[in-house]
């Protein structure tokens, strides 16, 4: 696995392709727990070229070349759960490498502050999520554990991208 050889801090982010894109790190609980006190079990990280600049929290799709592992902001609403890498982390600056979160509990950006707890989440624009809504089960890629407050913002979700 990916753990064996993964030594920099999850959020270094680097000029050079320092693991094989694609690479993925399975972070333990405990080490997931310790970086962030909401965050429970474990985290799966995925090794991306950022092809624009990512934020935490937002939602990285394919980008338009399609290499698997070159990320963009996703910028579609119920975007297929296959098209999508994972959500950033961490910031990733445009040309850049780093890690996203593939599968786990992390922070997702809410579109517009109507999202419950355990409600299904899909993409929307501007590398958001929302709410699921019927015809869009090929979309859904996590749900939310807390609402996401009064307006757009940070909130603690679990994401599970194929």
């Amino acid at each position: 696995m990916g753990n064996s050889v993964k030594t920099d801090p999850i959020t270094t982010t680097y000029d050079f392709e320092a693991y094989p894109l694609g690479t993925e790190y399975v972070q333990s609980a405990d080490e997931n727990n310790a970086a962030n006190s909401t965050h429970y079990g474990p985290k799966t990280w995925v090794f991306i070229l950022a092809e624009a600049v990512i934020a935490e929290g937002t939602l990285v799709e394919l980008a338009a070349d399609e290499a698997p592992f070159n990320g963009i902001i996703c910028a579609t609403e119920a975007t297929p759960a296959g098209n999508l890498i994972g959500v950033g982390g961490h910031a990733i600056a445009s040309g850049k490498y780093g890690w996203v979160v593939k599968n786990g509990i992390c922070e997702c950006l809410s579109s517009d502050g109507g999202i419950q707890a355990r409600e299904a989440l899909v993409s929307h624009t501007s590398g958001a999520v929302d709410t699921f809504a019927d015809g869009e089960e090929e979309g859904v890629i996590g749900v939310a554990l807390h609402d996401d407050g009064s307006a757009a913002g940070l909130f603690t979700c679990k994401i599970f991208i194929p």
